[in-house]
């Protein structure tokens, strides 16, 4: 059977400020109503069955991941959730080992889930082919031929065209890659570009899992043990998460790429022209939506004068612009980008900077969605925290007690139905309600309309991770 592996654990540094942390680029909303995860899921379900769908992500994304399936109609997609961070070679031999479970001679198409294809019937149709190439023990790599001397992909080589089947309606033939090369400088680049043998490497794969398996075995043997191990130790009845985080901490932080594809004498590639893009810098948005009448890519409030050829992305400011060329400028609640667009593909020298400073925008948005709804932080200080929070019809929070911090609870719409160590009170529109440091309490909106309070946090330490949950609807633990 044809199974889907996604992956969905980065966080898509370079399209800060709008992708954080705990809102990765593939969760954004950036090049329509939905989501580039949503956008890949929809690309490929009519050629994989929604069950045989699995997306790879960090616990840390795995309930936004959750909900976003959810509101596409997604109830059957299978999440794997790693233990730990440890690149694509982990996380891609994680999927094919439970693949290998179910499905012993299962063929994998692994995706990245932040891409971007233009040509979606091609690609099905390649797809298809690839298939065929796998399942003659070949690991399949789609190759995209540069359209110019592009320094920020890595490269493979074409070698020897690979006799595996006629002449097919997309005139795709298969070839034995020659070489993986790293991301070039501009000359080789431009050197690859009159070659004519250099295709940008597309991080999208086809192969069973099994054959997947035994190179993993050749050459990141202590991957390929541990993984197996891994499995046991998080299957049921009783999973042993201590013991799989261990093992999986254990293992090197290394890309499929390095680890097994630059190795291996079994590489294929096809040739892929479905107008594809990583979206990897805001520039990238250039060739991929519309631009106006003076080559500008605009989304949200913007008002440009004698501006040509730049991004700009407005949430609920105004952006004015006035006499901007080539430029990125993208604004949201607590932070604004201005740079040139050559530089665009470096923002995540930014994100560095604040991670090393311990800067809150580094990680998350002033507004955080929930699965149970979302809040907003308005202010905050050295001792408080005003927020507001919007909880949907027939949704709670977690039963939950804080160590450092207490709150003072204000319904401005709707009605609340609040726990509060153990009792339990209804608080109505323009009522209020304290809720003590370590009192054990929740919130539920138990009406047909959207309930929104406004929240003060006083204490000493006001940090999200101050929680601890005793129950919870949507599987968290504290």
């Amino acid at each position: 059977m044809l199974h889907a592996v996604i992956l969905a654990g980065g966080s898509g540094t370079r399209f800060w400020p709008l992708s954080r942390e705990k809102m990765p680029k593939q969760l954004l909303h950036i090049l329509g109503d939905k989501s580039m995860l949503a956008m890949t899921v929809d690309r490929v379900v009519s050629l994989v069955p929604e069950e045989q769908i699995w997306t790879v992500t960090t616990r840390s994304q795995a309930g936004e991941i959750k909900r976003e399936f959810s509101n596409q109609g997604y109830t059957k997609i299978r999440i794997l959730e790693e233990p730990a961070g440890r690149n694509t070679a982990a996380a891609i031999g994680l999927a094919a080992v439970q693949i290998l479970r179910d499905d012993p001679e299962g063929i994998m198409i692994v995706l990245p889930a932040d891409h971007y294809i233009e040509d979606k019937a091609r690609f099905l149709d390649l797809l298809s082919v690839g298939r065929e190439v796998a399942q003659a023990k070949w690991l399949v790599t789609l190759g995209i031929t540069p359209t110019h001397p592009e320094t920020g992909y890595g490269y493979i080589r074409r070698g020897k065209s690979i006799d595996l089947f006629g002449p097919n309606d997309l005139e795709v033939e298969a070839f034995k890659v020659a070489q993986f090369t790293e991301k070039p400088n501009p000359e080789v680049a431009e050197e690859y570009m009159r070659a004519g043998d250099y295709f940008w490497n597309s991080g999208i794969f086809l192969w069973q899992a099994n054959h997947f398996l035994e190179e993993m075995q050749n050459f990141l043997p202590e991957h390929h043990k541990g993984l197996f191990e891994v499995v046991e130790a998080l299957g049921d009845p009783k999973p042993d998460l201590e013991r799989a985080k261990e093992i999986y901490e254990s293992f090197e932080a290394i890309s499929v790429d390095y680890g097994i594809m630059e190795s291996s004498k079994r590489v294929a590639m096809l040739s892929a022209e479905v107008g594809w893009s990583d979206v990897g810098s805001w520039a990238a948005l250039k060739g991929i939506m519309e631009n106006n009448k003076d080559g500008n890519v605009i989304k949200g409030n913007v008002l440009t004068v004698d501006t040509h050829r730049s991004v700009l992305y407005a949430q609920d400011r105004l952006i004015a612009a006035m006499g901007l060329e080539d430029m990125v400028v993208v604004d949201t609640d607590d932070a604004l980008l201005i740079c040139p667009e050559k530089e665009s593909q470096h923002v995540k020298g930014i994100v560095g900077q604040l991670i090393k400073e311990g800067r809150e925008e580094a990680v998350t948005h002033r507004k955080v969605p929930k699965p149970w709804g979302a809040y907003k932080v308005l202010d905050r200080g050295e001792a408080y925290q005003l927020k507001w929070l919007d909880v949907f019809p027939g949704e709670r929070l977690s039963l939950q007690s804080h160590e450092h911090r207490a709150e003072h609870w204000i319904v401005v719409a709707g009605r609340a139905t609040v726990t509060l160590d153990g009792r339990i009170f209804t608080v109505e529109q323009g009522e209020h309600i304290h809720i003590p440091r370590q009192s054990t309490h929740r919130i539920e909106n138990q009406g047909s309309e959207k309930l929104r309070m406004i929240e003060i946090q006083t204490g000493d330490y006001l940090g999200e991770d101050d929680i601890t949950r005793y129950e919870d609807d949507y599987g968290r633990s504290s």
